[in-house]
């Protein structure tokens, strides 16, 4: 018995080298083919679909697959509506595995195919030098033959333990002792954090007839609901986005596990039918494989009708501080179908968008800035794409000429407040500290500051934006000219000079594009508040 375990253990090692090895070497060899084809295949729901299945099927790995789509979600590259199908892809990919020890890692001798894959695969990486593809695509080949090999010693192993397990078809055991199979399933991928792993554990003991089909298949139902445990272990301490996409990926699996324990006597029938058919034979893992196949595409129809909703209910959970301020406030979808009230939500969002960005934008005119100018940035670019989606969605209807001239100045407005952000996002009080008398810097800031505050309140002041316009011209100007007195008197070196002159331009931009923005916005405030 003790001889037993250990071969176990050692098939359950040498099948997870193996596929550490299979699935970094592919990585490699694969080079940036794979992540463009994340990036590039993911512009609807079919493409971001069969580009996780494709990639997990290559790599062999759904956590690496979800690894990457959670990246690219925080590197903005990936909206979470993509992200999501790119994770049931990868769900559906997984079968791969199951397919491969079905159709070859049971059916051949194992020991005839592994060694030479391994052989094969570690010359290839000795000879390969510096050609990282080529040392890839080795480590990749001796990894499918430490796969096989395991599976191999797993056969040897649940061998010996045929004789020990009692029949089970089910009848007279009930729901418990089938949901017992299905927590033996959830543990082993839980402890191995593989659900590959798992899988081969249960093909193996139904090949060598340790287990027959119904456990079976209650083990492989239970490897499909434990890979949750891998995605709420990575959601612990994540992003808000990756605990979006955690938690998407948990949804998936748990209905998918649902509707296949629900339907399992059935669903193994139809396998059962299926390998005949297709295989013409109904070898226990042949139809295992078919099994994982047919309840995974099963999760994939009933999660389809429902993934718009999920989307919506996830959009709205773990919102970081950053993201709240790229909500819109006062946009809703019912407002599109009315342009008098549109309008109205326009100007106050807009509104909100500048108190957003100017109070962050006075520090650091000031030159206090704020360690999150950046994700200000990100969050008002973020905004300013929602309020630009609104409008096109007003105006896909015939509109008059004056709802046509606000939309237009409602747009530039938004722009105007990006550019803003944008512009103070780039300052660098530093670069003032040797760059002229602190003088001319401080006429700047003052000059600066007034037009970071909102004043569209009252419909009188596009004189006073125009004013202060000139004043910060004039202040920049004289910031300037004190610059290059400086420089012409040796005062401040030439590279000083380019510092501090790109920080005045930095600031007269960044209160320029504030008052664009205010002048834009002005003429619609009193119209937006008749329609109150």
């Amino acid at each position: 018995m003790t001889g037993t375990i250990a071969t176990l253990l050692g098939g359950i090692g040498l099948f997870l080298l193996g596929m550490g090895m299979l699935t970094d070497g592919l990585k490699v060899a694969a080079g940036p083919a794979l992540r463009t084809l994340l990036e590039r295949w993911t512009s609807s729901a079919h493409r971001g679909l069969l580009a996780g299945l494709l990639i997990t099927a290559i790599v062999q790995s759904s956590s690496a697959v979800t690894v990457a789509t959670v990246g690219f979600v925080n590197a903005g590259l990936l909206s979470l509506s993509q992200a999501i199908w790119v994770m049931f892809g990868a769900n559906v990919g997984t079968t791969m595995t199951a397919w491969l020890v079905a159709l070859v890692g049971v059916k051949f001798d194992v020991g005839a195919l592994a060694l030479p894959l391994l052989g094969l695969g570690m010359l290839g990486g000795l000879v390969s030098g510096r050609r990282t593809r080529l040392a890839g695509l080795g480590r990749a080949v001796a990894g499918f033959g430490a796969f096989f090999l395991g599976i191999g010693i797993l056969q040897q192993g649940f061998s010996g333990l045929s004789h020990l397990v009692p029949a089970f078809d089910g009848a007279g055991h009930g729901l418990l002792a089938i949901l017992g199979f299905v927590l033996l399933g959830f543990m082993l991928t839980a402890l191995t954090q593989s659900s590959s792993a798992a899988i081969a554990i249960a093909l193996t003991a139904a090949s060598t007839e340790t287990l027959t089909l119904l456990p079976a298949a209650a083990v492989v139902i239970g490897t499909n609901i434990g890979t949750t445990s891998t995605a709420a272990f990575a959601a612990i301490g994540a992003t808000p986005a990756a605990r979006r996409v955690a938690l998407a990926h948990i949804a998936f699996n748990l209905l998918t596990g649902f509707a296949a324990l629900l339907l399992l006597v059935p669903l193994l029938a139809v396998s059962q039918w299926i390998a005949a058919l297709f295989t013409g034979n109904g070898l226990p893992a042949t139809v295992l494989a078919v099994f994982h196949t047919l309840f995974n595409l099963l999760g994939l129809l009933l999660i389809w009708p429902i993934a718009p909703w999920l989307v919506r209910k996830l959009s709205g959970l773990f919102l970081s501080d950053q993201e709240n301020m790229a909500r819109p406030r006062f946009l809703d979808a019912s407002l599109a179908e009315v342009p008098a009230l549109a309008i109205r939500g326009l100007v106050l969002e807009i509104s909100n968008m500048a108190v957003l960005v100017f109070a962050p934008a006075r520090e650091s005119v000031a030159g206090h800035p704020s360690s999150d100018g950046t994700q200000t940035h990100d969050a008002m670019l973020k905004l300013g794409e929602a309020i630009r989606d609104f409008i096109a969605r007003v105006t896909t209807r015939p509109l008059p000429d004056e709802d046509i001239a606000a939309l237009a100045d409602l747009i530039r407005a938004t722009q105007h407040l990006e550019e803003t952000a944008g512009a103070a996002a780039l300052l660098e009080p530093a670069s003032r500290t040797n760059g002229g008398p602190a003088s001319g810097w401080a006429d700047l800031v003052a000059a600066a500051q007034p037009c970071l505050e909102l004043r569209i309140a009252d419909a009188d002041t596009a004189d006073e934006l125009e004013r202060l316009l000139h004043s910060v011209d004039r202040a920049y100007q004289t910031t300037k000219s004190v610059l290059l007195a400086e420089t012409a008197s040796g005062r401040i070196r030439r590279e000083q000079l380019e510092q501090a002159l790109a920080e005045a331009q930095r600031i007269r931009r960044t209160a320029e594009a504030a008052l664009k923005a205010q002048r834009r916005l002005l003429p619609w405030v009193s119209r937006a508040a008749e329609n109150a």
